[in-house]
């Protein structure tokens, strides 16, 4: 059973279930119409019973009696008896009565006067009434044979017999057809998912968009290769990032060794090489971080957002960076006038305003300043970081969001970059559910504008 397909199952399942709803609907059928008719010849027999009782209660000389209810009621056959109770059975009047299925006098005993009695014995049914004529008692008895109703019950269970199979193929054959079309959009879907690899992942289903659960199934399967496309894209620009940026700092981290290996040197020297090594290290666990953290989807990102204050975050920042900014010779410079809070991960947002601060430090010219203003307006919370520095060009402002991009890789890599950092400030603004944008010239500067959402005002603090 278990072996079997769903719809061979499905088919199984209603042929037995039809089957024993069939059974039991001829079985009530059956039991219905003998009821039923031995019900309508019960009241037959009263009807006649009460009737010769009348005509026995008229007449003063019971031996005269004459019995034509058979032709009155055109009921046939009718048997009769009339007998006088008097501790024997004395017959009276008697019509082909049959003798095997006469009562005895002890159990006509038992019947109470002018109640009439009901049984059936062997294939007849006898109707019995005792009554009382100037203080004798008296039976009456007539009786018929059932084999009318014997013959309409086995005609009625021949043509069940004849009509069931019948019924049951066709219910077969039409659920069959049913099964078929219904399944039908479940097998295409199960050939074209079978043409879907890891090669063709934007493939979809073909939907009817008709709404029913298949149409609905067909939905979700197609938002499952939709967010698996995403992922095994992600896995593979991951690799490909990861493969094209580490390439460089293990080549170097080979060539410091081997040039140490090549003959035998101070432990200056050793050092100096270990030295360059760490630093190559420490650049490949940032990029690793870096593109692990750009791997993550939106939800895994946003997923323990809780209340920060904006204000605290960009002074932790700017405290963060002030030794990095001396030693560039660049004065940073706040002033936040309006103090919110947000709904966010603080550390996450951190990391974008540093990022973006620390760019503008290392772009800037010596001895100049590096500005942050932050404020609300039009509900919402502005965050600018401008510097003085060498700029972007406009032909490295449309790209500087891609990853490993550098509009000056020496300066760049000399500051220990990754090129990530843009795009990380990017995606954690963005999951932030805020905007980020850049306005910028040649030689003069560049300005970030990031705005986020705030929650509610909380206070006032003074410029810095």
């Amino acid at each position: 059973m278990n072996k079997l397909t769903i719809k061979k199952k499905l088919l199984l399942y209603g042929f037995l279930i039809q089957a024993f709803i069939l059974t039991i609907f001829s079985i009530s059928l059956h039991k219905s119409l003998e009821i039923s008719t031995l019900d309508k010849l019960e009241n037959t027999l009263r009807i006649v019973i009460l009737d010769i009782e009348d005509d026995i209660l008229e007449h003063d000389d019971l031996a005269d009696l004459t019995f034509n209810e058979e032709d009155e009621y055109k009921f046939d056959p009718l048997y009769i008896k009339f007998s006088k109770i008097n501790k024997q059975l004395k017959i009276i009047k008697e019509i082909n009565y049959p003798k095997s299925i006469s009562n005895t006098i002890d159990k006509i005993d038992t019947y109470k006067k002018d109640v009439i009695y009901f049984e059936q014995k062997d294939t007849f049914v006898i109707s019995s009434l005792k009554f009382q004529i100037k203080n004798e008692l008296y039976v009456l008895e007539i009786a018929t044979d059932n084999k009318n109703l014997n013959d309409t019950l086995e005609n009625l269970l021949y043509i069940l017999l004849f009509i069931i199979p019948i019924i049951l193929i066709l219910a077969t054959v039409g659920g069959y057809f049913l099964i078929y079309k219904s399944f039908h959009p479940i097998e295409q879907i199960i050939r074209n998912l079978k043409e879907i690899n890891v090669k063709n992942l934007s493939k979809r289903l073909e939907r009817l968009e008709n709404g029913d659960e298949i149409d609905s199934l067909g939905k979700e399967i197609n938002n499952l290769l939709q967010r698996l496309e995403i992922s095994f894209d992600k896995i593979y620009q991951f690799s490909s990032d990861a493969s094209h940026e580490l390439k460089t700092p293990l080549t170097i981290i080979r060539g410091e060794i081997e040039i140490a290996l090549r003959k035998s040197r101070s432990s200056d020297e050793y050092k100096e090489t270990l030295i360059n090594c760490l630093d190559e290290v420490v650049i490949i666990q940032q990029t690793v971080n870096d593109l692990l953290y750009l791997a993550k989807t939106e939800e895994e990102n946003s997923s323990n957002h809780e209340e920060i204050y904006l204000d605290e975050v960009i002074l932790e920042s700017i405290k963060e960076l002030r030794p990095f900014a001396k030693l560039k010779e660049v004065e940073i410079q706040s002033n936040i006038k309006d103090a919110s809070n947000m709904l966010g991960n603080s550390k996450l947002v951190k990391i974008a305003i540093n990022n973006i601060l620390k760019n503008a430090i290392s772009f800037s010219q010596k001895e100049s300043k590096v500005l942050i203003n932050s404020f609300i307006k039009d509900k919402l919370i502005y965050i600018v970081i401008e510097d003085f520095g060498i700029g972007i060009s406009k032909n490295d402002l449309n790209k500087i969001f891609e990853k490993f991009y550098r509009t000056d890789k020496s300066r760049n890599k000399n500051s220990g970059g990754t090129g990530l950092g843009l795009s990380i400030s990017q995606k954690i603004i963005h999951n932030h559910k805020g905007t980020i944008s850049f306005e910028s010239e040649e030689n003069k500067g560049t300005r970030v504008i990031i705005k986020l959402n705030h929650k509610e005002y909380r206070y006032k603090i003074p410029s810095q």
